[in-house]
């Protein structure tokens, strides 16, 4: 298993023990590869809110001033989000705001990947490193990154007929490894969890 998978796992896990979890930015429940998780979640409330009726969510609302009162979540999962909204900072303070004291955050955000606006829906607006997630995440009191990937990984994403060289991943995870260049600072994306 790669690293960054049991990372995001570990994270599900701490954020399954969770009552009450809103999903941010998430269309309706479950997607963006979480189906096969969602026994995991049989003991919680999960609602998605998404600001497109069209993607079906539980709740619409914007994620720069949610319409939740303070401290009503346990938990937010916000994957593949934070890139598409007009203010990041302010969409992290919102999250922040709606979390309990001790509240767990679960997130992934781009570092460098290919432009992936949908037009109509959403723009693309943003990318993320190590240094700018510390300060959107620096009102939380405990937070932990971590890279998905490494050079080759990311290389495979920009490449022509991309959805079918993902399956060499196992490959381009092996030279990431051999060649160390999971230590540098290029990566897909970063993993992320909160403690608020």
């Amino acid at each position: 298993m790669r690293d960054y998978v049991g990372f995001f796992e570990h994270a599900l896990h701490v954020l399954s023990k969770c009552k009450v979890i809103y999903d941010v930015g998430g269309g309706s429940p479950f997607q963006k590869s979480l189906a096969k998780y969602r026994s995991w979640f049989d003991d919680s409330v999960v609602k998605s809110v998404d600001v497109d009726a069209r993607f079906g969510p539980d709740i619409v609302g914007d994620i720069h001033n949610l319409p939740l009162e303070n401290g009503c979540a346990d938990g937010v999962l916000c994957l593949s989000v934070l890139e598409h909204v007009s203010d990041p900072k302010k969409a992290v303070q919102e999250m922040h705001r709606i979390l309990k004291q001790g509240g767990v955050f679960v997130g992934w955000v781009p570092a460098v990947y290919p432009y992936h606006a949908r037009k109509g829906f959403y723009p693309d607006n943003f990318r993320f490193f190590d240094d700018g997630l510390r300060v959107l995440f620096s009102d939380f009191s405990k937070l932990q990154l971590h890279k998905t990937g490494g050079y080759f990984e990311t290389m495979l994403y920009f490449l022509p007929g991309q959805v079918y060289l993902v399956r060499f991943g196992g490959v381009a995870y092996f030279l990431d490894r051999l060649f160390r260049t999971h230590k540098r600072t290029v990566t897909r994306g970063f993993y992320i969890l909160a403690i608020k």
